[in-house]
């Protein structure tokens, strides 16, 4: 067998082998940038051939990454057609990150779709599985969409808890934006439970970023504000803030409902109304049932009762709506029955050892027999295994000795070759014609030796791809002259030679062991003429190889 082990290590000069397709390294390069640009991502992702993905692991890596896309760049998938692949693969495998994010794009999906008390089962099995993630990103999305379900839910506990949960890990990231908008959600909090103090202690952490904010954020913060004073400040208070609002915030921006609110409180009846006016009602029924009861009120208050009742009853049907909506859900007990669940299996785990016990006899006696039938199955397929590498290694044999013949050839015309070409040919002859020796005669000294010696060859890799330029010139002046014609170092084209004998890029950066690698690999297609997306650089340097035979 020594024999069929020197013949494979030699046969890396024409072959190589690879787990996954050449999309692998684009798939790793989207997901350094996705955060950053999420719609340069889709793109990339979108001309990938499905097809053309090589195993599961592959499969769900893309899948993942595409939902992942297809969510930063607003598309709301409401199906598992795109991400199946990645819930299927990291239920049992992938890292605690590709859990993290596989299972909150499953909720995210059935929030998209409206159901969610699974997309809350989703979050929460996100992080139960995530525990080990340092993902601090996607940890904070996940607390942020827990938390738009408690508000609908009007659990206000919850709903600060997973804001203050959210704010911690978005600071942790840095992603300033977002912090902020957790901050002036739990000041809405707060507000909603009436617990002024420590509303006020948010609102002060967001006036020090009143310089910072958005736009967005600041129509957020003023709104949240807003309401803040209309139960806890006085009637100068809200006057100056709404000024102020008026002032900081482009007009399209204002959330006019709130400034109604506020213009209702300090009893400025026809500012409120005047306020109201710009509002643009939405399909949204909370906003809906908001305005209803505003404009009843300002109504009244100006003795247009009629009016005042008509959207009093509008309310009414809007608040029916919404009451009807919160009772059909029961996502406020998925997270007790996840706890339920994890005692449940505590408990399940301790009898079932004791089952174990009491089964042992009986799995001993079964082991045996399944023993018995699998080594006999596994003779089986080892017979089979041996006839096809068997196989295998008759056509690498075969392909050695049309290379050693090539190289006898070559040798033949030795007035025509230079001095080195000549030596670099008649060494790769005499090692190619060791390992013939070995496999004919069976004699382990020389299948030894000529394995020593490939393996000197390939560990002193400078000298080893100067020897095969040099190899090259000899079998291939053509081709080493073209290369040389554009300007290619003999580095380079000692480069272009590992892709000349098979070798993928992946694996000549593995053998060359250089940071570089990249950066050579874009200087030589510069030099031969061909763009990045072109063509793969490996299949390029064959064809031309083959070109000039």
């Amino acid at each position: 067998m020594k024999h069929y082990i020197s013949i494979i290590i030699l046969a890396i000069f024409l072959f190589s082998c690879n787990g996954h397709s050449k999309h692998w390294e684009t798939l790793s390069q989207v997901e350094s940038y996705i955060e950053e640009k999420p719609d340069r991502a889709l793109v990339t992702l979108e001309q990938i051939d499905l097809s053309e993905l090589s195993g599961k692991e592959e499969k769900a890596k893309h899948a993942l990454l595409y939902s992942m896309a297809l969510d930063k760049n607003f598309v709301d998938k409401t199906d598992f057609e795109v991400l199946q692949p990645a819930i299927d693969y990291y239920e049992d495998n992938g890292s605690a990150t590709d859990k993290l994010r596989t299972y909150y794009y499953q909720g995210r999906i059935y929030q998209n779709a409206g159901n969610d008390a699974l997309a809350m089962e989703s979050f929460v099995k996100a992080l139960s599985e995530g525990i080990e993630s340092d993902d601090v990103l996607t940890q904070a999305r996940i607390y942020f969409a827990q938390s738009k379900i408690y508000y609908s839910l009007y659990e206000w506990d919850n709903f600060i808890e997973a804001n203050k949960k959210a704010a911690a890990c978005f600071q942790e990231a840095g992603v300033s934006n977002s912090y902020t908008n957790c901050i002036i959600r739990i000041i809405n909090g707060y507000t909603l439970k009436e617990d002024s103090e420590n509303a006020l202690q948010y609102i002060d952490e967001c006036k020090r970023q009143l310089g910072t904010m958005s736009a967005n954020r600041l129509t957020d913060f003023y709104s949240s504000y807003l309401t803040y004073l209309i139960k806890n400040g006085s009637k100068q208070e809200v006057d100056s803030t709404i000024n102020e609002y008026i002032n900081a915030v482009p007009v399209t921006r204002i959330d006019w409902l709130t400034i109604s609110n506020a213009y209702i409180q300090i009893e400025q009846f026809d500012n409120a109304l005047d306020a109201v006016s710009h509002y643009n009602e939405n399909p949204d029924v909370t906003e809906s049932l908001k305005y209803q009861a505003l404009i009843s009120e300002i109504y009244e208050h100006l003795g247009r009762y009629q009016e005042a009742l008509d959207a009093y009853h509008k309310y009414m049907l809007a608040s029916d709506s919404l009451d009807y909506a919160v009772i059909r859900q029961d996502t406020k007990f998925v997270e007790e029955r996840h706890n339920l669940e994890l005692q449940t299996l505590k408990e399940k785990e301790s009898k079932m050892r004791v089952i174990l016990c009491s089964a042992l006899f009986i799995a001993i006696l079964l082991a045996i027999i399944v023993f018995i039938r699998y080594r006999l199955k596994v003779n089986r397929m080892e017979k089979a295994i041996a006839e096809q590498e068997t196989e295998k290694y008759r056509l690498l044999y075969l392909q050695m000795e049309e290379e050693r013949d090539n190289l006898t050839n070559l040798l033949a015309q030795s007035d025509e070759l230079a001095p080195d070409v000549k030596t670099a040919v008649g060494k790769r002859l005499e090692l190619l014609n060791k390992f013939f020796t070995a496999f004919i005669t069976n004699n382990s000294d020389i299948d030894r030796t000529a394995s020593k010696e490939m393996e000197e060859l390939l560990a002193n890799k400078d000298t080893f791809m100067v020897s095969t330029k040099l190899a090259f010139a000899g079998s291939h002046p053509k081709f080493i002259k073209y290369l040389e014609e554009r300007g290619l170092t003999d580095w380079e084209i000692s480069y272009c030679c590992l892709y000349a004998l098979g070798l993928k890029g992946k694996e000549v950066g593995s053998y060359i062991k250089m940071r570089s690698h990249y950066n050579n690999s874009s200087e030589v297609r510069e030099k031969l003429g061909i763009n990045e997306h072109d063509t793969n650089l490996g299949i390029y340097i064959r064809k031309l190889l083959k070109s000039f035979e």
